[in-house]
């Protein structure tokens, strides 16, 4: 499994959906931002997004593909969370 909890990665949008969008690591792996874990979804160019690059942190890696986040307040919340547990 590539995707870690609240570890952050690089993905690459390949699809927008009505929902979110579907996203790609470099390695392949795949996950999925929701609607309300992208700032980008409001400015209504949804599929403008599709072969962006986003910076996103895992908040759920137990769903197949994992739930990614790419609001700044999930990003810190996982920093927090990691830095606590090293």
């Amino acid at each position: 499994m590539e995707h870690l909890l609240h570890h952050e990665i690089d993905v690459t949008v390949v699809a927008a959906r009505p929902w979110g969008l579907e996203v790609v690591s470099g390695r392949g792996a795949r996950g999925f931002i929701d609607t309300t874990k992208s700032p980008a979804w409001s400015s209504g160019a949804h599929q403008d997004l599709v072969g962006a690059t986003l910076r996103a942190v895992v908040i759920d890696d137990r769903r197949d593909p994992v739930r990614l986040s790419t609001l700044d307040a999930d990003m810190r919340i996982a920093r927090e969370k990691r830095d606590r547990s090293s």
